[in-house]
């Protein structure tokens, strides 16, 4: 034994200070370039700023491929020996013996360990420092006077960036191309604030409005926020709430006189008429509204009255549906009614909900539709009409592409379906031109993003249908404006965007539209109805064997009526397709 223990522990000091190479590999986490050009697609949120700013938040979110880098060393441990002087005693020699002996025969198992498993995987060289650190703890103690801490000497060190073949969203603040709209359709410029963080430059022009809307768009995703400026209002203008509920009823030019003239005048402001409204305009520009000498003065020189004029039109088609002969109902005959007139980011189309709500009544009478194959879609998605529980939705993108699926489903073979649409058509000026159909929460701007809604597709869509016949009467020009209002709200001239004509199934399908491509589809304010709608479905009420006779009857009666409003105001309607087709019991 005498003779062994010296051996071994030679050994062991031999095999101990030999330097032994290795290579391991450790990986850090995973990340994004931030030079890296990001993957096709993102997705966009946009919300207001909240604690009664004006502000808002647009949030883009896009995918980018996951890299890693690997760091590759190769390295010689190295014994760094110290001695230590202190007195030996019985328990420290015999652990020390021990723990020698223990170390003699535990390291050479580890070393065979690791030819075959390696040094496993490693998330730093510090790590690997650790391991060398205890695995050697335990062999180099000695009667109390060797310690040998070991680290290692890199001799190589090489690192590569690596795809693990995931992707990471990452947020890109800036990433979107964002468009704030007023009340009145017209562009607001924003100030961005860093982070997504957006706020309107405040105009007179702006203070007309009690919402800014706002739109993001991102790479084919876009979403859409109104944000209430009242509470905006109301903090800086220090306004009751009297006040505000009166500027919501206010004509939009008086508004910003009410916000900026002193509190105490405003009750004085709020109680003048029309026309004493229109006589404090030319004696208080607005540039002057916060000279309260001058605001007093005018206030005292006007008399106030309490009668306001109303409007009111003579519509005489419900009276002409009660007297019509009714039509049985027809199962195999459908309708697919769309009246927008309140369009969340443009300008409203006047009379457009009404008439078509008249015109399903009309459908439902006259040609033969049951209430239960009815699909009407208004603004708000409700209806006086009676019967239609169930049957009326919003006018919304998503609702009406869910909705238009749905009779697309139920539709059978040998069925005729009626579609009508009055609301906001336009040319894409991105898209070459096209003719798009517009949903009340869409943009126009972007509408080239929403393929679903171009005419053409959207006739290819009821053509995908079973029925035998479609008929179309489409209430909406696609120039770019309506009732002499620009749809874009940017001042864009839009009687110079033509559309292109869209194509369809022309033996299947007739359509009747409200006039040609460069003609604009009026109001008729004293019918309380659209032009076209007004005698289409007076039209309806009358005896027309087939489309074509219902046609000519209308393009005489629209056209004569339209050039007494002038010039550009002339509109003739327009028929293609299948113009043979019969009117039921008409």
């Amino acid at each position: 034994m005498k003779r062994i223990l010296p051996i071994l522990i030679a050994l062991l000091l031999l095999t101990s200070c030999a330097g032994k190479r290795f290579t391991f590999e450790y990986e850090g986490e995973p990340f994004v370039e931030p030079q890296a050009s990001p993957m096709r697609g993102c997705t966009v949120e946009v919300s207001p700023e909240g604690a009664g700013l004006p502000g808002f938040q647009v949030v883009t979110t896009k995918k980018a491929l996951e890299l890693v880098a690997k760091t590759r060393v190769q390295a010689k441990e190295v014994t760094n020996w110290e001695i230590h002087g202190y007195e030996p005693d019985v328990m420290l020699i015999l652990g020390g013996t021990l723990s020698t002996v223990a170390g003699v025969v535990v390291t050479p198992a580890l070393w065979v360990k690791r030819l075959f498993v390696g040094w496993g995987d490693p998330d730093s060289e510090e790590e690997v420092r650790q391991r060398l650190y205890d695995r050697h703890l335990r062999s180099w103690l000695f009667m109390g006077y060797v310690w040998a801490p070991v680290d290692y000497d890199v001799l190589d060190r090489r690192q590569g960036i690596y795809q693990t073949g995931n992707t990471l969203d990452f947020p890109t603040p800036g990433g979107a191309e964002v468009m704030a709209l007023d009340d009145q359709r017209r562009r607001v410029d924003i100030l961005s604030y860093g982070g997504g963080l957006h706020r309107p430059v405040f105009t007179d022009a702006l203070l007309e409005s009690r919402a800014l809307h706002v739109t993001a768009y991102c790479d084919g995703d876009s979403a859409s926020a109104s944000i209430d400026l009242l509470p905006w209002y109301r903090q800086k203008y220090i306004l009751s709430l009297e006040e505000m509920e009166a500027f919501k009823g206010l004509e939009p030019v008086r508004r910003p006189y009410l916000l900026k003239m002193s509190p105490d005048l405003r009750a004085r402001f709020l109680a003048l008429d029309e026309s004493g409204w229109k006589a404090f305009a030319l004696r208080v520009p607005l540039t002057d509204v916060e000279d309260r000498g001058l605001v007093e003065a005018a206030l005292g020189g006007i008399a106030v009255k309490d009668e306001h004029p109303v409007l009111a039109f003579d519509d005489d088609l419900p009276g002409l549906l009660k007297a019509s002969r009714r039509i049985s109902p027809d199962i195999e005959t459908w309708l697919f009614a769309m009246g927008i007139e309140d369009y969340d980011q443009t300008s409203p189309i006047t009379y457009s909900r009404r008439s078509a709500e008249l015109f399903t009544q009309v459908a439902m009478k006259r040609l033969g539709v049951p209430a239960e194959n009815v699909f009407l879609l208004t603004d708000d998605g409700e209806t006086a009409i009676q019967g239609l529980k169930g049957r009326v939705f919003p006018a919304t993108a998503a609702s009406i592409k869910d909705q238009l699926r749905f009779l697309l489903r139920d539709v059978a073979e040998g069925d005729r379906v009626y579609v009508y649409y009055s609301g906001h058509g336009l040319p894409s000026l991105m898209d070459e031109g096209h003719s798009y159909l517009l949903a009340r929460d869409q943009a126009p701007d972007f509408i080239h993003t929403a393929p679903y809604f171009r005419v053409d597709a959207f006739y290819e869509t009821l053509a995908k249908s079973r029925a035998d016949e479609i008929v179309v009467f489409m209430d909406s020009c696609f120039t770019g404006a309506a009732d002499g209002v620009s749809v874009f709200g940017n001042g864009r001239a839009a009687t110079r965007l033509v559309p292109k004509a869209p194509t369809f199934d022309e033996d299947r399908m007739a359509v009747i539209t409200a006039g040609t491509e460069r003609q604009f589809s009026n109001a008729y304010p004293e019918k309380g109805h659209r032009l076209f709608s007004y005698f289409l479905m007076k039209g309806l009420m009358t005896d027309h064997g087939t489309l074509e006779s219902l046609y000519e009857s209308l393009f005489k009666q629209i056209r004569r009526v339209s050039r007494s409003r002038g010039g550009t105001r002339v509109q003739e309607p327009t028929i293609r397709g299948n113009v043979h087709m019969e009117l039921p019991g008409l």
